[in-house]
């Protein structure tokens, strides 16, 4: 039975309690004034001694430390200040027409609705369908985020907060605060049209608030308080981050109690924001949600429910082990997890195809039906409805600097073909699957090149000239050859926790 289900039989609770706001995370503690040091001449001791004698202050013939100061230097602005606004690569009026939204009618919704915030008709089904984006960058602040997804033609969107490897980042100036939201509005109010439910954060990479380590918990949890305070302020309503790990140091029972703390404590200091825990792709290992069962269990442990969800990566979903390739396979893997976790508690999914095998326990993102999973597998969840009304996000291989340039044109194409191959009947998908595949593997090798795999050269004992190599004694694979080893590209897929 599934630890959620058998912690209550209610499931999640109809709402949140009612939370004081948080105290301002970026405040800093007032300091007090330094006092100016004076120095008093001889004579002006002699005048100070008699205004003492007579209650009277003096201060003719006092010398302060900062009369021999030089002048101040001009204020400088406020950072951002003169700066155009939007950047001429983002301007609003560029941006292409929402690709295909919406384009197929979805079927009668045969199991429980998924856990997504936006709005629902009378049956219980979303109104708004599948929320396809990519993540994006925040370079230039977070409304820019906003500009990135409408160029590229999304109907939702992933973003970091912050710096995703570093602690501690400055506090957000008004002025960015307020140009995200008045964006993120809808178009009829002069924004982009991205309402809360269509934005999945996505938290830094240091954060393991499965580490045993007090110290180290703590510093994670501050990290991960900052960062949903940083969603509150800008309204967002999803945070998704990696659980993260038991660095071979505790049990992952005691790891998943590490982490539901964290979820309860941060319900109590930051109000609204939904905290979204992430599946993993290494099984086996001492990585926190590799499993429904993991998820399931921290899920179990935390007291309001209503304030958490799931977010599923497909890529992770491959890699460990849950097939989804047909549509046999499909559904036996979302039944596991309606199962063991509940549909209920789904709020957001990354959409990766694997360069990896099924099972191999490894993060390597490939775009969209060029890898291991396939096209079938991804049309399959644009035709099923368990997946409307939710970000639907890219986290697919893209140029380099794509991410803080104005070239978007992969994620846009990636977005164009998953609203294309929703709309094709099954009948008419055996036939095309192939030629569809097959253009959109050449569209993408135009856009992004692949990469060559990276190899490592190996001298072995003797060189070029015949002389022998360092250690001597022969042993060695021929005259100047070099042994090479294929590498994995372990950077195009999501980080992994070590501390």
């Amino acid at each position: 039975m599934s630890p959620i289900r058998s912690a209550s039989k209610r499931g999640i609770p109809a709402s949140s309690p009612s939370l004081t706001p948080p105290p301002d995370l970026q405040s800093k503690a007032a300091k007090k004034p330094r006092a100016s040091k004076v120095k008093v001449s001889p004579a002006g001791k002699k005048v100070n001694d008699q205004a003492k004698t007579n209650g009277t202050v003096a201060t003719d013939d006092i010398k302060r430390d900062d009369d021999d100061l030089p002048p101040s230097r001009p204020t400088k602005k406020p950072r951002g200040q003169g700066k155009l606004w939007p950047p001429t690569e983002l301007d609003p009026s560029d941006h292409p027409s929402r690709a295909g939204y919406p384009i197929y009618n979805l079927p009668p919704l045969q199991v429980p609705r998924n856990g997504g915030i936006g709005p629902i008709d009378d049956v219980g089904n979303s109104k708004r369908p599948h929320l396809l984006g990519a993540h994006v960058s925040i370079g230039g602040g977070p409304a820019t985020a906003l500009l990135r997804a409408s160029k590229a033609g999304a109907n939702g969107l992933a973003m970091f907060v912050k710096s995703q490897r570093q602690w501690k980042s400055n506090p957000y100036e008004a002025e960015a605060v307020q140009r995200f939201l008045d964006l993120s509005t809808s178009k009829d109010l002069g924004g982009l049209g991205y309402p809360k439910e269509s934005i999945l954060v996505h938290g830094s990479y240091l954060i393991n608030l499965g580490n045993p380590d007090k110290e180290k918990w703590e510093t994670s949890y501050q990290c991960f308080k900052d960062d949903i305070f940083r969603c509150h302020q800008l309204g967002i309503g999803l945070y998704n981050w990696h659980p993260g790990s038991t660095v071979g140091m505790c049990t992952k029972e005691e790891s998943y109690a590490s982490i539901a703390k964290a979820i309860n404590r941060v319900h109590g200091e930051v109000p609204e924001v939904i905290c979204v825990i992430e599946n993993m792709a290494n099984a086996n290992s001492n990585i926190i949600g590799t499993t429904f069962h993991d998820l399931a269990s921290i899920i179990a442990l935390v007291t309001d429910r209503s304030r958490v969800r799931i977010c599923l990566d497909t890529c992770h979903l491959f890699a460990a082990g849950y097939d989804i390739r047909t549509p046999e396979t499909y559904r036996e893997t979302f039944r596991k997890f309606n199962e063991e976790v509940g549909n209920g508690y789904l709020a957001g999914v990354h959409l990766n195809d694997s360069k990896a095998d099924l099972g191999g326990c490894k993060d390597l993102h490939e775009n969209i039906g060029l890898g291991k999973i396939g096209l079938s597998a991804f049309r399959m969840i644009m035709r099923d409805p368990l997946f409307s009304g939710i970000p639907l996000v890219l986290e697919t291989p893209a140029p380099e600097k794509a991410l803080e340039s104005g070239e978007l044109s992969v994620w846009t194409s990636e977005i164009k073909l998953l609203y294309e191959i929703q709309g094709i009947n099954d009948e008419e998908w055996v036939t095309r699957e192939g030629e569809i595949e097959k253009r959109w593997r050449a569209e993408r090798d135009k856009l992004n090149p692949p990469k060559e795999k990276k190899v490592k050269g190996k001298k072995s004992d003797e060189d070029g000239n015949g002389k022998k190599g360092k250690g001597g004694g022969g042993g060695g694979r021929g005259k100047g050859k070099k042994v090479k080893k294929e590498e994995d590209d372990e950077e195009s897929g999501c980080e992994s926790h070590t501390d």
